[in-house]
């Protein structure tokens, strides 16, 4: 689905400071969402964010996602100097816009922003979503002295997979050099050396919308104690531990995090009016090129991510991909035309056209045709988790990255499937 991206720089005034000027990334149209990245920057987010655009459950969205000021080269003002204050310059943001019924999702310190969004009790917010948020004064639970910790530390503490998103400083341009600096530097200023208000936990009670908070189970920048007094704080709000990530959920597991925002909204909020998709035989996205080719026929953008169906061509005599396990979803396999032959452990079956297989949770199985004419299968996934994979697949074929079992094998652990 094509999504139109604009950006543009907007001068919002606040009492006491005066103009600040805010860099501000639109995406799509609809229902809208405030998205606030942490001290990594806007590209912890971008990705995310795009997502958000073009899977936003059951309607469209419009997702923005705001530079903080002194963030990415932008200009701060001196008297913009605090969470609370970047707190109000959003609220502004959004009076200026003229926009109401907005979710607020933030990671990090962008979660700080969100929580202290929460209190002003703006009657344009409808909800709001902490993703390992920092901001509280725990003594028993400290977070991280993010300033003292080499990037490799950095990335040991924030990620479940560290080596996937290791940086290697000194191979970076000098440009990005001193954006990082810069970005280091605004961070310092907004949450000071212990990125906490003492003052915070103890204001959350005045919270009237509703919050959702979610928590990487590998988060060690910020303890998951921060999460649950959180939840605790705020009258009513929610708590959700993702599997599989650390302190930036929107960056490891992306198709999980959406599935729990989605689900969380749809019960809390209004979702507004319903579309229905129809998808024609030259549509949808088709990821993976022959000898196997996969076309998304919907990608969990329709269904609030509980299901994801593919339509798999498979080239006469062709193998499929190595035998594999997932754990977290259910895959469907009806085969439309053609012949397939299922492998599940040690045995093999045989399916002509009309026949439906269905593979649970655990289940160890793989694909092939053996005959002498292509082969159509309708794929099912429930829920949507398994359609990232494909698209990361596709990411790395337009790179020119061969796929060899190892590769494809890395690439399913990202999304709880592991070769059997």
């Amino acid at each position: 689905m094509s999504v139109t991206v604009t950006t543009t720089t907007y001068d919002i005034p606040v009492d006491e400071i005066g103009p600040v000027p805010v860099t501000v990334t639109s995406r799509g149209e609809g229902r809208p969402y405030l998205v606030l990245h942490g001290g990594a920057g806007m590209q912890s987010v971008d990705r995310f964010a795009a997502l958000l655009a073009g899977s936003p459950g059951t309607q469209q969205a419009r997702v923005l996602t705001p530079l903080h000021p002194g963030f990415g080269g932008t200009p701060r003002p001196d008297g913009l100097a605090t969470i609370a204050e970047l707190a109000r310059l959003y609220a502004r943001l959004l009076e200026e816009l003229d926009l109401t019924g907005v979710t607020v999702i933030g990671n990090s310190i962008g979660g700080w922003i969100a929580a202290e969004i929460a209190v002003l009790n703006s009657q344009r917010v409808a909800a709001v979503v902490l993703v390992d948020a920092a901001g509280l004064q725990l003594d028993a639970h400290p977070v991280a002295d993010f300033f003292s910790l080499s990037m490799d530390q950095v990335a040991d503490l924030s990620y479940f997979r560290p080596d996937d998103f290791r940086i290697d400083v000194d191979q970076l341009p000098d440009a990005q050099k001193a954006a990082m600096a810069a970005n280091r530097k605004a961070l310092q200023v907004y949450g000071g050396s212990r990125m906490a208000d003492p003052t915070l936990l103890g204001r959350l009670s005045a919270v009237t919308a509703p919050v959702l908070v979610v928590w990487g189970i590998a988060d060690r920048i910020v303890p998951g104690e921060h999460g649950l007094a959180y939840a605790r704080a705020i009258p009513g709000a929610e708590f959700a531990l993702v599997p599989g990530a650390g302190h930036l959920p929107q960056l490891e597991t992306p198709a999980a995090l959406l599935r729990i925002v989605g689900s969380f909204l749809l019960a809390h909020t209004d979702p507004g009016p319903a579309r229905v998709s129809v998808v024609g035989p030259g549509d949808g996205d088709t990821l993976l090129p022959p000898p196997t080719r996969m076309r998304i026929l919907e990608d969990g953008s329709n269904t609030g991510h509980r299901l994801g169906v593919g339509e798999i061509t498979v080239a006469a005599h062709t193998e499929g991909p190595p035998q594999h396990r997932h754990a977290r979803h259910d895959e469907g396999f009806y085969v439309v035309s053609g012949t397939a032959r299922f492998t599940v452990g040690e045995e093999s079956y045989d399916a002509t056209a009309g026949t439906l297989v269905m593979v649970p949770p655990g289940a160890p199985h793989t694909f092939a045709n053996p005959a002498d004419e292509p082969l159509v299968l309708l794929n099912t996934f429930t829920p949507d988790l398994y359609v990232q994979y494909f698209r990361d697949l596709h990411d790395m074929i337009t790179a020119g990255q061969p796929l060899s079992p190892r590769v494809i094998g890395e690439v399913m652990t990202r999304y709880a499937t592991t070769p059997a």
